[in-house]
C-alpha cells in the first residue's frame, strides 16, 4: 500500500510539473540585411538574456551543429522539433537608409502560419537593446512590443520631436475644489494651485502653492473658511508606463482665514500651523513635454480654525454675543493640473 501511495504521489508531482514547466523555445540564427553579422551575434546573446530573464520559456539556442541558414524557416523547425521545442522564433534586421527595421516572427512547430509577429524600427545599434528587452517581454502574448509605453525602454528612434521620453522637471497650474468635512457646515470651495513637480522614475516629489475660497464669500455666518497650503509631498509611481497612478502623501505650511466683519469685529480671524495630507491620483502623458494630473487626497490640520455663531444672548449695546468655536479642519481636496516639462 505504501509503495502504491509513493508512486500515486510521484505521478502526481510528474504531472504538475509537466503543467507547469515553461515552453521550450528555440531561437534560430537572426538574418542581417545590410548590416555585419557581429550585430547579429550580439543581438542574439541580447535575446538570449531577456528571454532568461522573463522566466516564461526554456531558450534553446541554435549550435554549428544543428546547420540552420539564415532565415530559413523550414530547417529551424525541423531543428527546434529534434529539440523538444514547441516554439521558435525568428528575427530580421534589415537596414534602410539610415534606420533599421527590425522584424520578429514566433512559430509553432505543428503549423505554417506565424503565431506572433512584431516589427520595430532602430535609429542606430544602441537601439536593439531596448526594443529585445520589449520584444522578450512580450512575446507570444497578446501584446506587442510596439504598444509596449515603458517609458525606460525607449528607442532613439522615439524620442524624436514631438515626442521627448527624457522630461522629468515640469511646472503647472491646477484647478482645484476642498471640502472641509468636520466645519460647522459642509461646503464645495472652488481654488487654484501652481507646482512643481519632479520625476525620479521611483519616486515622484511635488512642491505646490494652492489657494482656494479666495473671495470675500467666507464669513462665519456660512461657515466656510478661505484655505491657503504650501507643501511638499512625495509619490510612489505605479509602474513606468505613460499613464500612471500613484499614490503618498506631504506635509504643508497653511493659513486659514475666516471673516467676521458681518459681526462687527471689523477683522478677519486667522490661524495657521502645520498641515499634512494622503492621497494619490494619475499621471497622463507621462512621458511627453506636455503631462496632465488628476489627484484626490486627504487633508488634516494640527492646529484649530476659529469659527463664530450668533447666540440669543446681547450686549449692552445690543449687538450679539458671540460664540467662538475652534475646529481642526481636514476634509477632501481634488484637484485637475496642467505641466509643462523642462
Amino acid at each position: 500500500m505504501f509503495a502504491n501511495a509513493k508512486k500515486i504521489l510521484a505521478t502526481t508531482l510528474a504531472l504538475a510539473a509537466s503543467i507547469y514547466a515553461s515552453e521550450r523555445l528555440y531561437l534560430a540564427p537572426f538574418n542581417m540585411v545590410g548590416l555585419n553579422e557581429d550585430f547579429g551575434t550580439a543581438a542574439e546573446r541580447i535575446m538570449n538574456a531577456y528571454i532568461e530573464d522573463d522566466g516564461r520559456f526554456v531558450l534553446v539556442n541554435y549550435t554549428e551543429e544543428d546547420s540552420v541558414k539564415v532565415g530559413d524557416r523550414e530547417s529551424a523547425n525541423q531543428k527546434a522539433i529534434a529539440h523538444n521545442c514547441s516554439k521558435y522564433l525568428m528575427a530580421e534586421f534589415t537596414r534602410l537608409g539610415e534606420n533599421v527595421i527590425t522584424s520578429f516572427k514566433l512559430y509553432d512547430v505543428n503549423k505554417d502560419a506565424v503565431i506572433w509577429s512584431d516589427r520595430l524600427k532602430a535609429k542606430n545599434p544602441d537601439d536593439f537593446d531596448p526594443i529585445i528587452q520589449r520584444v522578450a517581454r512580450n512575446i507570444g502574448t497578446k501584446r506587442k512590443a510596439t504598444n509596449d509605453n515603458d517609458i525606460y525602454s525607449v528607442t532613439e528612434q522615439e524620442t524624436k520631436a514631438p515626442r521627448k521620453k527624457g522630461i522629468s522637471s515640469y511646472y503647472g497650474v491646477e484647478i482645484l475644489g476642498d471640502v472641509p468635512i468636520n466645519a460647522p457646515k459642509t461646503h464645495l470651495s472652488a481654488g487654484i494651485g501652481f507646482f512643481m513637480f519632479y520625476d525620479a522614475r521611483d519616486f515622484f516629489f511635488s512642491c505646490d502653492l494652492t489657494m482656494s475660497n479666495m473671495s470675500e464669500n467666507r464669513s462665519s455666518e456660512n461657515d466656510k473658511a478661505s484655505l491657503f497650503d504650501l507643501g511638499l509631498s512625495l509619490y510612489y509611481p505605479f509602474g513606468t508606463s505613460n499613464i500612471t497612478p500613484f499614490a503618498g502623501g506631504g506635509l504643508a505650511y497653511s493659513w486659514r482665514t475666516t471673516s467676521s466683519s458681518d459681526y462687527d469685529f471689523g477683522t478677519d480671524q486667522e490661524s495657521d500651523g502645520l498641515s499634512a495630507k494622503i492621497g494619490g491620483g494619475v499621471v497622463f502623458n507621462r512621458a511627453s513635454r506636455i503631462m496632465f494630473i488628476a489627484q484626490v487626497d486627504y487633508f488634516f490640520d494640527f492646529f484649530t480654525t476659529p469659527f463664530y455663531k450668533k447666540t440669543d444672548k446681547k450686549t449692552d449695546n445690543g449687538q450679539s454675543v458671540l460664540q467662538k468655536n475652534n475646529y481642526y479642519l481636514n476634509g477632501l481636496k481634488f484637484g485637475l493640473g496642467l505641466a509643462l516639462g523642462f
